[in-house]
């Protein structure tokens, strides 16, 4: 998980929003809300029975069941979380959906033991830079990487509101301040260049947010999550942030406020396969 969850300077890091119960919260909801997505995502990209993946940074759920639905019975799937706290609770959501053919490790991406050249498929959402040349060794010749991240270009709501201006450049300000770009989603595809990935692909998703959708107060998530490091930074004074606060919830909840959400993208590219020498 990066720019919207992590950090990109370096791996391991400081996971910003921290690993309390309100954000496991927020990223099981995260997961919900983005399943459609993600099921365009593996259809697109044709995920087959048998095949062995992995979901990078996999948080409390990401998309493990639905790589499971799809690898079948015959084929398995690894989830590698950094974060204790959501390793654990991908592990309880595992037992709980009763998926057989995943399991969870708890390890730093850099050093997870896992052998190179295993995987058929590898995912990351809310992309780390910093371990996609991971992810490549991970999969064998010839198989696919893949990675999804959001980006804040199209995210506003409608009437305008004054609160909702001021919380979102409070949330990029704090974001900002730890090395977090909102516009990142954009330079997917030229990242998996990069790291050599051929037949690069991209997808662009934004939808208006339904009133009662988990993302209709995703700013009032994100902002409880960074609290703490709003008060800490002098941002906002807390008394201020508690009524700026109220009033977006307020204008929110009425149904003719139209919230367009984040741009999600996603891009994913195939690994070169070897020539063997003549």
């Amino acid at each position: 998980m990066m720019t919207e969850e992590l950090m990109n300077s370096r791996y391991p890091m400081t996971y910003v929003f921290g690993n309390t119960h309100i954000e496991q919260q927020r990223l099981l909801d995260q997961a919900r809300e983005f399943q459609q997505q993600a099921h365009w995502l593996l259809d697109r990209i044709g995920i087959q029975s048998g095949w062995r993946v992995i979901d990078v940074g996999c948080g409390p759920l990401g998309i493990l069941d639905s790589l499971s639905q799809r690898v079948g019975v015959r084929g398995e799937v690894v989830g590698l979380e950094y974060v204790p706290r959501f390793a654990k609770a991908a592990s309880a959501e595992i037992v709980r959906l009763g998926l057989t053919n995943v399991r969870v490790i708890q390890a730093d991406a850099l050093t997870s033991g896992l052998a190179r050249n295993s995987f058929d498929f590898a995912h990351e959402r809310l992309v780390m830079e910093a371990i996609l040349s991971e992810m490549v060794a991970l999969v064998r010749d010839a198989g696919i990487v893949a990675v999804e991240e959001v980006d804040d270009a199209s995210w506003l709501c409608y009437p305008s509101h004054p609160s909702w201006d001021i919380l979102v450049e409070i949330y990029h300000s704090a974001f900002g301040r730890h090395g977090g770009n909102v516009f990142f989603g954009r330079r997917l595809p030229e990242m998996l260049r990069s790291v050599g990935l051929e037949d690069v692909r991209c997808k662009v998703h934004v939808d208006i947010v339904q009133p009662h959708g988990s993302r209709r107060k995703h700013l009032l998530s994100l902002l409880a999550s960074l609290h703490d490091k709003v008060i800490s930074l002098g941002l906002m004074a807390e008394n201020e942030l508690a009524v700026h606060k109220a009033a977006i919830a307020l204008h929110l909840d009425d149904t003719n406020t139209i919230v367009i959400d984040k741009l999600l993208v996603q891009s994913w590219g195939r690994k070169p396969s070897r020539r063997t020498p003549v």
